[in-house]
């Protein structure tokens, strides 16, 4: 039995030969993006929970106000409650794996994860709202619940040419009391934790933690990410220079072959420099 490594298209029309040391120089850096990739993947999810935390929040606001569709009314709420639900699970997925991927792109580098390390505790220690949603992770996983209250407020408001507008402002709140005993939430957390907290201003103080862990992460990985997509972009080049632009969404091969043609080991690489439908920082 012989292995044997190839690059080929998706549905097998062309390929292209690798040694031993090319599939696993492609491999490596194929693992490495991957983990660079993850941070950003993970982050934006934080981020489209947030949006839709903020556009359902918007909506609950204005059938408050207009107080004429009470079943789109309780319709509703529940999705807030989901959304700011999956808010806390994806910090909590990101901040849990963040160690993980820098090291899988540096694996043997360990100045680089103690850099991030300490990091994270700093933010944990500076930031209430990054303890809080840390903290809210168990509680959510237990109980299934998020918010505990919803207020709509009014003033008047002064207009330029002299009249008054009406000016309604919407918020939701996690109740002290509400979510229970050190049995039920972290104690040291519990005990900073004033009566009533503002849901949007918590998620926007937590976001500004996220993103200086996310941007830490990725400068920490910047130049290992170049070298590999540089890589993986070489052997495409010559790939699409035998066989043509129409082959331009590729794997990596590795095949034993006298043992049925035995697929050991197969992984995409073209998404990694060529995904248009994603932003720059993954092109």
């Amino acid at each position: 039995m012989e292995s044997e490594f190839y690059i080929t298209s998706r549905k097998h029309e062309a390929l292209l030969s690798l040694t031993e040391e090319q599939f696993r120089d492609l491999k490596r850096a194929r693992k490495r993006l991957s983990a660079c990739y993850a941070i950003s993947h993970k982050f934006r999810l934080v981020l489209s929970n947030f949006e839709m935390v903020k556009e359902t929040m918007a909506t609950l606001g204005q059938l408050y106000i207009q107080q004429q569709c009470a079943e789109e009314l309780e319709r509703t709420k529940p999705r807030l409650n989901a959304f700011v639900n999956n808010y806390v699970l994806s910090a909590r997925i990101f901040t849990s794996h963040l160690k993980r991927h820098v090291q899988g792109c540096l694996p043997h580098d360990r100045q680089v994860v103690n850099i991030l390390t300490e990091k994270m505790e700093k933010e944990y220690q500076r930031s209430y709202a990054y303890r809080f949603i840390d903290s809210l992770y168990d509680y959510v996983s237990y109980f299934g619940l998020s918010i505990h209250s919803m207020r709509l407020n009014s003033r008047l408001r002064e207009l330029a040419n002299g009249s008054l507008e009406r000016e309604y402002r919407f918020k939701a709140y996690i109740e002290r009391d509400f979510i229970g005993g050190p049995a039920d939430f972290r104690a040291s957390v519990l005990e900073e934790t004033p009566d009533r907290i503002n849901l949007m201003v918590l998620l926007e103080s937590a976001n500004v933690g996220l993103q200086r862990l996310h941007d830490l992460a990725l400068q920490l990985t910047n130049d290992v990410a170049i070298d590999s997509q540089h890589l993986i972009s070489e052997f495409i080049n010559v790939f699409v220079g035998e066989h043509g632009h129409e082959h331009n969404n590729l794997f990596v091969v590795h095949k034993i072959s006298g043992f049925n043609d035995k697929v050991y080991d197969r992984f995409p690489i073209s998404m990694y420099v060529n995904n248009h439908n994603m932003e720059k920082e993954y092109v």
